[in-house]
């Protein structure tokens, strides 16, 4: 049985091919929001979580309806959103707003926890379900003794969050000796730190005994993150957004640093940016410390960056 009781006209109701399905709907938010400049089609599709076949089929789709355009040929095909478009203008401020409102989600769940003492060890984004109507979960690192107790005024100031936003939060308390077990790669960090599993690079960087050792540590990392952003631009757009949430919040002494590296992000190029992250300065030297780039990577891009370093022995 057919849900559509009459077909509607494209031109008058386009919006029903641009959204009519979630792969469209990837791959818009990414070209509207996530990046800037064309992308080709392997890396919408990485961006997207889609396949290739899938990415390239829906980009099809969207390129005959007219609101992306594509640059290039051949294989080396790009593609963009089109916006000079004033109904791809609204759609780009849409999943703004998407993104807006998701950020003020995790920002009043960070706000409750800077209000309760004492502090736990961390709290992270435990799942997600796919589905509308299933809770958001969060883990919560806290000692034995003040376990039960933080729970309780957590989940009770967290009833105004689930009000405003129509959703159902679960907590979950977890001690030290329970993490050891625990797949953590793919959670999102709220507050404080979450230990890392054993590695021999988690080894040398527990066991570097000088600053300049450290430091030595964290110009080679810097090397590789200047190859993964001259192959992924991306990257510097997600460094953006990251660095412009922190300083909506009060970061205390480090908001120095934090501007200096919005200007940076801001102004510098690709290549200067670059260049910046493997000079020897002593401007580079001393932002290496709070470098943003490394918070924004996924848990597959950290890991080959790590890796990257062991197999070389480089720490």
């Amino acid at each position: 049985m057919r849900p559509i009781a009459s077909e509607q006209n494209p031109l008058r109701y386009p919006l029903n091919e641009l959204l009519g399905s979630q792969a469209h709907v990837r791959l818009l938010r990414v070209m509207a929001n996530e990046v800037n400049g064309p992308l080709s089609v392997s890396d919408l599709a990485k961006h997207g979580g889609l396949t290739v076949p899938g990415a390239q089929k829906a980009l099809e789709k969207l390129y005959q309806s007219g609101f992306i355009s594509r640059v290039g040929g051949g294989r080396k095909h790009q593609y963009e959103i089109r916006r000079s478009d004033i109904l791809t203008q609204s759609i780009v401020e849409l999943f703004k707003a998407e993104k807006d409102r998701y950020e003020q989600l995790l920002t009043k769940i960070k706000n409750i926890i800077k209000r309760l003492t004492p502090y736990p060890y961390a709290v992270w984004i435990q799942a997600v379900s796919g589905e509308f109507g299933e809770p958001l979960t969060l883990g919560l690192l806290h000692e034995i003794r003040h376990l039960t107790d933080y729970i309780r005024q957590f989940r009770v100031q967290l009833n105004q969050v689930e009000k405003g936003f129509d959703l159902t939060i679960e907590v979950k308390g977890y001690i030290k000796a329970d993490i050891s077990g625990m797949g953590l790669q793919s959670i999102t960090v709220l507050y404080g730190f979450l230990p890392l599993p054993d590695s021999p690079v988690r080894e040398q960087i527990n066991r570097l005994p000088t600053h300049h050792e450290k430091d030595q540590f964290l110009s080679k990392l810097s090397c590789k993150l200047a190859k993964a952003i001259e192959q992924d631009v991306s990257l510097i757009q997600r460094a953006k957004e990251y660095v412009n949430r922190l300083l909506k919040e009060d970061q205390g002494m480090a908001s120095k640093d934090i501007k200096e590296w919005r200007d940076i992000l801001d102004m510098y190029s690709v290549q200067r940016l670059s260049r910046f992250l493997t000079s020897s300065s002593d401007r580079a030297i001393r932002l290496r410390q709070s470098n943003p780039f490394m918070a924004i990577l996924n848990p597959d891009e950290q890991s080959l960056l790590i890796n990257g370093l062991e197999e070389k022995n480089d720490t």
